[in-house]
């Protein structure tokens, strides 16, 4: 086989004779010289003439960088948005309570506040440092807004959130026709249109506009929201604080309730409650302030009847983490709460 420098020369004496670089192609490869051959030779010819280096296409390496950083911002997206607007429809239903739902389905307000207020606090600040991260590199390489992965999981996202907004309005309008129209369904309906509309004009946006910048309107818009709900958690859930109190009432409403099923599976009134454990009724531990440590208050009242008592942190409420275990009948206000119960009964 000729040296590589044989090709080249032939293509420089035959471009100075006007020969073109297809009629050079097809020769070469007539002749069995390889096409990479002929082609990188080519491109040596321009290199040398030009004085700029072929540019080089995207390995797939780098494509799918790309893919996973646009997959990982669509995803983080994905998160933080379904958690704001789950935020939202938490608190329009705490704000907007519904006499026909049942009780027990606000019970559990504050994990769910906080579950919403967790996924916010991890999703979007990556979807913000990836974003800049693609910004970034759009910005060093303009060419890449035209990458066939960034727009065809832009497209998916329009897609998505054009889905969700056709089905918020058949939703809407199914309400209407059925004169279900409440505030809490109009003002759900538009945490919907709102939050996906919104997504979907930023992504529509960024295929337009040929500028490398974050969207300025939705990022502050974003970024208010999710502060929003933020300051609004707190205000509906509770500081981390003030749910830590909340959980030690909780357990130790769960703790009275044990030691009042182990004195009513007896039938009788103990004398202490050191007897119950010797029983081997109860442990130790079990009668005993999960929190301080301390053994409860129990005094007995004569008869079947007798007192248990604990000192709480804060006053229960009506939706309360306790009432998954407990009834109304431990309700308690803040500081040292009496129980009055019978041997025989169940507490109510």
């Amino acid at each position: 086989m000729p040296p590589v420098s044989e090709l080249q020369e032939f293509i420089h004496a035959s471009k100075n004779k006007g020969a073109s670089d297809e009629f050079l192609a097809a020769l070469l490869i007539r002749r069995g010289w390889p096409e990479d051959a002929v082609y990188s030779a080519l491109g040596d010819y321009w290199t040398a003439v030009t004085g700029v280096a072929v540019p080089q296409r995207k390995s797939s390496a780098e494509s799918a960088r790309e893919a996973f950083l646009y997959l990982l911002a669509f995803s983080t997206l994905c998160c933080w948005a379904t958690a704001l607007g789950s935020a939202m429809f938490t608190f329009i239903d705490h704000w907007f309570p519904d006499p026909v739902v049942q009780p027990s389905y606000y019970q559990n307000i504050r994990s769910s506040v906080t579950w919403q207020m967790a996924t916010l606090a991890v999703a979007f600040p990556i979807f913000l440092l990836v974003m800049r991260a693609i910004l970034k590199e759009n910005a060093a390489n303009p060419e890449q807004l035209q990458s066939g992965v960034r727009r065809w999981l832009t497209y998916i996202a329009l897609l998505l959130t054009a889905g969700a907004m056709i089905s918020d309005l058949i939703w809407f309008l199914e309400a209407l026709l059925n004169g279900e129209i409440t505030v809490r369904f109009v003002l759900k309906s538009l945490v919907v249109m709102i939050i996906c509309g919104a997504i979907f004009v930023y992504y529509l946006r960024s295929l337009r506009a040929r500028a490398t910048g974050m969207n300025l309107p939705f990022a502050v818009g974003s970024g208010l929201a999710v502060t929003a709900v933020f300051l609004i958690g707190f205000g509906v859930a509770g500081t981390p604080a003030e749910n830590r109190l909340q959980q030690g009432d909780a357990t130790r409403v769960r703790a009275l309730e044990q030691l009042e099923q182990a004195i009513r599976a007896t039938a009788t009134v103990p004398a202490s409650l050191a007897q119950l454990v010797q029983q081997g009724r109860i442990r130790d531990a079990q009668t005993r302030d999960p929190v301080t440590g301390r053994q409860f208050e129990f005094r007995s009242l004569g008869g079947d009847g007798y007192q248990l008592c604990a000192t709480f942190s804060r006053a229960s409420e009506a939706e309360g983490p306790y009432e998954v275990y407990g009834s109304a009948f431990w309700h308690h206000g803040p500081g040292r709460t009496c129980y009055a119960l019978d041997a025989t009964k169940l507490a109510r």
